[in-house]
């Protein structure tokens, strides 16, 4: 017997090659294991559904609280309601406009109490428009007036009251313009009534507009100044046009006035008048309602063109907004003036394969900031270079209807936007944070909207449709700081739930498994129960058969051979596994037995690598069925020259033990009948099966027949592979 220490060079290229490749096919296993555990996780299993029962809390943690109040008839039927503090009291007194029993405008004025303050009447009817009647502060002194609408058969008219003022009546009956009738009617539309002081005389300019339909005249802007008591109108024309926003553009002291238009193309060319309404049309009037531009001519029917002025980096731009509501007359598209009318440059916002609504406006209390909202709730703030700086969502938000609305009274307006289609109105701060929703109970988006104030209180919201109002209340929602130590409990909450059922779960898995495991163990270990005695009995019949062929030195060391394996066995009779050098010790005094009772019929020869570590656990007995069969079903049917090699080697982290011999080979013996019952066999499958079962890499071995040159059988190989770091032990406690 010899042991070899050499490295045999086929050996190693042959194993390298075989088990190299396996590391990077373990380290994807671990990055699988780790995104499989974190998937798995209770933290994350708890976050979804968290998410879904906050979702589904009620909205009582928004930062304010929109609730109606009063929901009821209006005060006067077929009238208007509007509210403004007139006195500087700090209560807004309500402003009723309708007609009275006789046919004519009336206007009552009643304090926050209700008490009538003062009532009026005017030539004419009141004018079911927006844009009809307006306040506010119309001198250098702070005054508020009242001025409103009439018509008169086929006139219209402008009055102007100072409730607080000795002299009440500013003025009244001021003809704006006689209307055409078509089918008995007049179809026409009002601009919004505004309040500027064109020429800084310390008296604003009331200034507004007329647009007649189908009949395309009259269509004008006009100014009417106060301390003159003269009216002045822009040049007869076509154009479609309300007045929207001022500036000083060319820096002279006074304000320029900047239109919308709409394309309405009704005209059809009966009369030739400038701008004509088959196109749009930007257009910018001095104080006089002198073009202080030429219109810039946008042609095709059914254009939409908002302009906003801003200034950035001391300059004055026009923003313009160019809105095709028909297919073929352009595309959606955002524009850049200067202040003198000069293109600068343009941005698409879309294509024209569907319709879609878009609403531009400058924010005054985000320091004039351009916004443009789209449907969906989009908010895209735009620069002069007409890139998109920041871009929010609203969540519900469908239509890109906004108006901005000073409900609280603090000076930043709310901004309004529809939800669902118009059956819920939504209100954000200015700076589109914090939105609060309100069913509309009118399921309408034609509505009038007024802000009441209350001395000491935050101002309420007045919505009108027809002859029905609600009054609500827009107040800080104490809840609303509760929200994220409400949401954190939730999730504890849900989290809990999942860690207590996986706790569960995986105590009655736990169970289940230990049971098995249990059963397991009790199943290798009686494999080597049955093991043990059958080898015994061998080792038995050499001993005796050394004492019977009066060897006593033979059967001396074979005596000791056998008392050191039945130390072993005594030894690791609980265990499953033992160190490789344990397990090699094992196998030599197994084989000095063994090579005695065979009277030398063979010899054999151990081969450890140095760079092998004894030290590593191999499964108890791996090596000795194999080494056995070797010897019973190949070696002793040769009779003599045959050869047993067994070869150990380490390559970084598998163990690998080849048994080789040169006896007359697995198909030969089986014909001779040396096969037998193949028990060592099933127990060694059964064990590698057991401990694979509870391990990630796997025990293989492979059994080849050999054979020469000439085909014939030269033996038997079997290659074990072990990977270092097995678990043997199988049981939690």
């Amino acid at each position: 017997m010899s042991i070899a220490l050499s490295y045999n060079l086929p050996v190693k290229k042959r194993y390298v090659i075989l088990w190299t490749s396996p590391a990077p096919v373990l380290m994807k296993q671990s990055w699988r294991a780790f995104i499989r555990t974190f998937w798995l996780s209770p933290w994350f299993i708890a976050l979804p559904v968290a998410l879904m029962v906050i979702f589904m809390l009620p909205d009582i943690f928004d930062k304010y609280t929109l609730k109606v109040e009063k929901n009821g008839p209006v005060h006067k039927l077929n009238g208007y309601e509007y509210y403004d503090d007139l006195d500087g009291d700090g209560n807004s007194e309500q402003i009723v406009l309708f007609n009275n029993s006789e046919g004519k405008a009336s206007l009552k004025i009643l304090d926050h109490l209700g008490f009538i303050k003062d009532h009026f009447y005017f030539t004419g009817q009141i004018i079911l428009k927006v844009g009809s009647l307006t306040s506010g502060i119309y001198d250098s002194t702070g005054k508020k007036g009242i001025f409103l609408m009439t018509k008169s058969n086929d006139s219209i008219f402008m009055h102007g009251i100072a409730p607080l003022n000795r002299n009440k009546m500013l003025f009244h009956d001021l003809l704006i313009t006689i209307l055409s009738e078509q089918n008995g009617d007049n179809d026409y539309n009002l601009g919004a009534i505004q309040l500027f002081d064109l020429d800084h005389d310390g008296l604003k300019e009331i200034v507004s507009g007329i647009q007649a339909g189908f009949q395309a005249q009259p269509r004008f802007i006009y100014s009417f100044n106060l301390k003159t008591d003269s009216l002045i109108k822009t040049t007869p024309m076509l154009a479609c046009q309300d007045i929207t926003d001022t500036a000083d553009l060319d820096r002279d002291g006074y304000p320029e006035l900047i239109a919308s238009s709409y394309s309405i193309d009704n005209n059809k060319g009966r009369f030739k008048l400038p701008c004509d309404d088959n196109s749009a049309w930007l257009l910018v009037y001095n104080r006089h309602l002198e073009f202080f531009f030429p219109a810039v001519q946008f042609l095709g029917e059914y254009i939409e063109l908002e302009p906003v002025i801003v200034m950035q980096q001391n300059k004055h731009y026009l923003f313009v907004l160019h809105e095709p509501r028909i297919k073929g007359v352009g595309l959606p598209k955002l524009m850049l003036f200067s202040a003198r009318g000069n293109f600068i440059r343009e941005r698409i916002l879309d294509d024209d394969s569907l319709r879609r609504t878009y609403e531009l406006f400058r924010s005054d209390a985000l320091g004039g900031r351009v916004f443009l909202i789209r449907e969906g709730g989009i908010v895209e703030e735009y620069d002069t270079n007409l890139q998109v700086v920041k871009r929010i969502v609203i969540e519900d938000v469908t239509l890109s209807a906004h108006t901005p609305f000073d409900i609280d009274g603090d000076g930043r307006p709310e901004n309004r936007f529809y939800a669902d289609e118009g059956t819920r109105i939504i209100f954000t701060e200015a700076d589109f944070s914090n939105p609060v929703s309100l069913n509309n109970p009118f399921e309408n988006t034609e509505l009038h909207y007024q802000s009441i104030r209350e001395s000491g209180k935050r101002g309420k919201l007045f919505i009108q449709h027809q002859n029905r109002r609600i009054i609500c209340s827009y107040e800080p929602n104490p809840l609303h700081y509760f929200k994220y130590p409400v949401y954190l409990t939730v999730y504890l909450l849900i989290l809990g739930f999942v860690m207590l059922v996986q706790y569960l779960q995986r105590r009655r898995t736990r169970q289940l498994v230990n049971a098995q495991q249990k059963i397991s163990e009790m199943q290798l270990l009686l494999l080597n129960d049955q093991l043990d005695p059958h080898f015994t009995f061998n080792a038995i019949n050499s001993i005796s058969a050394s004492i019977l062929d009066e060897k006593p030195e033979e059967a001396n060391r074979n005596l000791l051979s056998l008392s050191r394996l039945m130390r072993s066995f005594v030894l690791h009779h609980d265990k499953l596994s033992r160190t490789l050098a344990e397990e090699l010790d094992f196998l030599q005094n197994y084989l000095v037995l063994i090579h005695t009772r065979l009277n030398a019929a063979f010899t054999y020869m151990f081969d450890i690598g140095e760079e092998v570590d004894l030290n590593v656990q191999v499964p108890k007995m791996i090596t000795q069925i194999f080494v056995e069969n070797a010897i019973k079903h190949g070696l002793k049917p040769l009779k003599e020259s045959g050869e047993l090699k067994v070869i150990v080697r380490q390559h970084i982290n598998l163990v690998t033990i080849d048994i080789t011999d040169n006896g007359i080979g697995r198909k030969e013996a089986g014909k001779q009948g040396e096969q037998g019952a193949g028990k060592g066999m099933t127990i060694i499958d059964q064990s590698v099966k057991i401990i694979n079962k509870y391990n990630q890499k796997k025990i293989q071995y492979l059994v080849a027949d050999l054979t020469d040159e000439h085909a014939n059988s030269a033996g038997t190989r079997v290659s074990i592979t072990i990977p270092v770091g097995m678990n043997y032990s199988f049981t939690k406690t």
